[in-house]
């Protein structure tokens, strides 16, 4: 939650509690057959799916082969963690700081790329070239992981390890939220709540995402009794 909308909830009298349950991480992937890119920098993404035109407008070593871009449509938060990641970042404003409208508007306008809400177009978009190139949740690339390669980016591999720690750059903590007026006033919600962070790690590599280490689960444990014994 943004620092708003906790504000906001404290303003009708909510006191927001939140509960990591899991980790996200962003697949930068290409074709299996691709035999050029194994590593980007988070710029050079920025510049992938924006100004250039050709691989060798990236590193002149790369082919002079047209990029062919594949992105999450603008409904998807695939699309906006990206572009809060990676493009704005790459578009500084006057203060220097990620201009998130620049960068959104950069990936929006670049050449052919092609939007999809359903990444399983996304998936077959890349499969379909050795000169393309797309994102998405780790989970899709898993489920696809046999005619994909997924990159590292800046050097780090997406992995559970890389994803929890923070060095896989466009990573990304899940979370579910209560508050301590409903919890102490509705014991089934807390009920349940104790139940899916408990039961959450057996599930969750299952759809695709990272559980969280034995450490954060205890965090949310200690966080839901801290509450619930007032």
């Amino acid at each position: 939650m943004k620092d708003s909308e906790v504000e906001s909830c404290a303003g009708i009298g909510r006191t927001v509690v939140e509960f990591q349950v899991g980790i996200d991480a962003l697949a930068v992937v290409v074709s299996s057959e691709n035999d050029f890119l194994t590593d980007v920098t988070k710029a050079e993404l920025a510049q992938i799916f924006s100004t250039a035109v050709n691989w060798s407008d990236v590193r002149a070593e790369w082919p002079a082969e047209p990029i062919q871009r594949f992105s999450p449509g603008t409904d998807s938060g695939t699309f906006d963690y990206f572009v809060e990641s990676v493009m704005g970042p790459a578009f500084p404003n006057a203060e220097g700081k990620a201009d998130l409208e620049a960068g959104e508007k950069a990936i929006l306008e670049s050449a052919g790329t092609q939007f999809s809400e359903d990444d399983n177009v996304l998936v077959q978009g890349v499969e379909g070239s050795p000169y393309a190139i797309g994102y998405f949740g780790y989970a899709y690339y898993q489920e696809n992981a046999s005619s994909l390669k997924a990159l590292s980016v800046d050097g780090i591999a997406p992995n559970a390890e890389t994803a929890e720690s923070g060095e896989y750059p466009i990573s990304r903590p899940l979370f579910i939220y209560s508050s301590t007026e409903i919890m102490q006033e509705k014991p089934q919600v807390a009920a349940f709540i104790y139940f899916y962070i408990n039961a959450v790690a057996d599930e969750i590599l299952d759809v695709g995402y990272f559980p969280v280490s034995e450490s954060k689960a205890q965090e949310s444990l200690s966080a839901w009794t801290t509450v619930t014994s007032k």
